[in-house]
């Protein structure tokens, strides 16, 4: 993987109809990036951390909220370290399955993953629920700040603990 080019983007949800709020990450820091016969060889045992203030959800007014009220009610201001535990290719060489252990907010939890490769382009796919990394006090401490902004056509107000998230970087292709 190619840490210039890894980004992590992120979709919450509010309303009682479940509207998707996106934003990213600006900087996703990598370490152990190695060669690798295959992409899996060249994933396995990659790590990375985010600083989870150093956030981008495309709304200048709403940045500060998740930064304050949901990142810092977590632990080490909501850092988020992680590994690949596993990576699968299916045969077609295009798709496949892997496993990033997670630590956030104290807890470590494994995270599925479902991921294409299109040319040197890998995107990986996951979903995760923020009350599995004791996460449930500061999402209600953001809906608190946010209360008017999450209250959909049925009057109310909904922050969902589902988050989904999207990992995408560029490959280096290592020929000799």
């Amino acid at each position: 993987m190619n840490p210039e080019v890894t980004g992590l983007e992120w979709k919450a949800f509010k309303f009682t109809e479940k509207t998707g709020v996106g934003g990213k990450f600006t900087k996703v820091n990598i370490t152990g990036v190695k060669s690798g016969a295959t992409v899996p060889d060249a994933l396995k045992g990659l790590k990375f951390s985010i600083d989870a203030l150093d956030l981008d959800s495309g709304n200048p007014e709403r940045d500060p909220k998740i930064k304050g009220a949901f990142f810092g009610n977590l632990k080490k201001n909501g850092k988020i370290e992680g590994s690949v535990s596993s990576a699968k290719l299916e045969a077609d060489g295009k798709s496949g399955t892997g496993v990033v252990k997670l630590t956030w907010n104290g807890v470590s939890k494994d995270v599925p993953l479902q991921f294409t490769l299109t040319g040197e382009v890998l995107e990986a796919k996951g979903s995760l629920d923020v009350n599995n990394w004791n996460a449930g006090k500061a999402l209600t401490a953001l809906n608190a700040v946010c209360n008017d902004l999450h209250k959909g056509k049925d009057g109310k107000s909904v922050l969902w603990p589902d988050v989904e998230i999207t990992i995408k970087s560029t490959l280096k292709k290592d020929c000799k």
